[in-house]
């Protein structure tokens, strides 16, 4: 292996230095600026190569385009989606740019050349409301894992789609005289959203479980040991619930973090609610974001009229449904 130059900037002695090495001189970097995210989804990409690698590191210096390509495909292997392979190699891509800049290593070998680092496009996806609806009448057990999951997707509903993120990092400072004022993780817009009673009414049932917390919801603090748990693991377990909990409603796709919030603009519009009220209480940075946003979920909206379209071509009857809530938007 290559030798470390000792600088000012990594702190780091002159030791052999692997990749695996120096990805855990990073999140402990990131941890200590206060950026978790990125120290998480380092700790993840960290994970998933040592198991790749069973264990063992490779030297900075022979890291190789084909071994990348082993990576990407035991990730794909192990049932991940194409955005999170994405993740992956971009954040061991960042990790190994950071040695050239450092002077771990001299030679650019551009081992990423041909890995995914792209994005793959999904689709934003919202359901209709009677889904929600027989969610709410769902019959669980009320200390149950599913029950604490299903009431973080109400929740979120319930407080103009309130991303994951900020529910599992929602400080009880946050929640003063019925009002929850937060800043969005993403977007470090802050919004101040009001608290109605069905809100209120999943804050009051977990207040035990969350009485040594600093946290509303006990999902990334551990009052047993009085530890901070890994955000990222919290996800994965939260959208498992929600996969479980769409398998009992009987849907062909499941429900993710992400649906809560498609969710609740879907239906915002369709009450009458104007794009620019919905920017505002989504926190986008501008109202253009938002009707690019609720375009992806109108696919049932678009639908309607183009039967509408189609009707008045072939001088058929319109179909019943009616369209009087589409209006021009410019």
């Amino acid at each position: 292996m290559e030798q470390v130059k000792k600088t000012p900037e990594n702190g780091m002695a002159s030791l052999p230095l692997g990749l695996c090495e120096l990805m855990s001189a990073r999140i402990a970097h990131f941890s200590k600026q206060g950026r978790q995210k990125t120290a998480d989804n380092y700790a993840c990409a960290l994970r998933h190569f040592q198991l790749f690698k069973n264990g063992e590191d490779v030297a900075l210096a022979d890291v190789s385009v084909s071994e990348m390509k082993d990576f990407q495909q035991y990730l794909i292997s192990k049932g991940l989606k194409m955005n999170t392979v994405s993740l992956y190699n971009r954040v061991l891509r960042a990790a190994y740019h950071y040695a050239l800049d450092a002077e771990i290593i001299s030679m650019d070998k551009r081992p990423f050349r041909k890995s995914f680092t792209g994005r793959e496009k999904t689709r934003k996806r919202a359901v209709e409301s009677d889904i929600i609806k027989r969610l709410t009448k769902l019959r669980l057990s009320s200390n149950s894992w599913l029950s604490f999951s299903r009431d973080l997707f109400l929740f979120s509903i319930y407080m103009q789609g309130m991303p994951f993120v900020d529910m599992a990092h929602l400080r009880k400072e946050q929640v003063k005289n019925g009002w929850v004022l937060y800043q969005r993780r993403k977007t470090n817009r802050q919004l101040r959203v009001k608290i109605q009673s069905e809100a209120q009414a999943i804050i009051d049932r977990y207040h035990s479980d969350t009485s040594l917390s600093p946290y509303v919801f006990p999902i990334v603090y551990d009052h047993s040991n009085q530890k901070i748990r890994e955000y990222m693991s919290a996800l994965r377990v939260y959208n498992r619930h929600l996969s479980l909990l769409s398998t009992q409603l009987g849907l062909d796709e499941p429900l993710s973090s992400y649906v809560a919030r498609h969710t609740w603009a879907s239906l915002a519009r369709q009450c009458g609610v104007s794009d620019t009220v919905i920017c505002e209480a989504m926190g986008h940075s501008h109202v253009g974001i938002t009707t690019i946003y609720l375009a992806s979920l109108d696919t049932g909206l678009v639908a309607r009229a183009n039967k509408h379209v189609i009707a008045f071509l072939t001088k058929q009857q319109p179909p019943e449904d009616n369209m009087d809530f589409i209006e021009t938007r410019i």
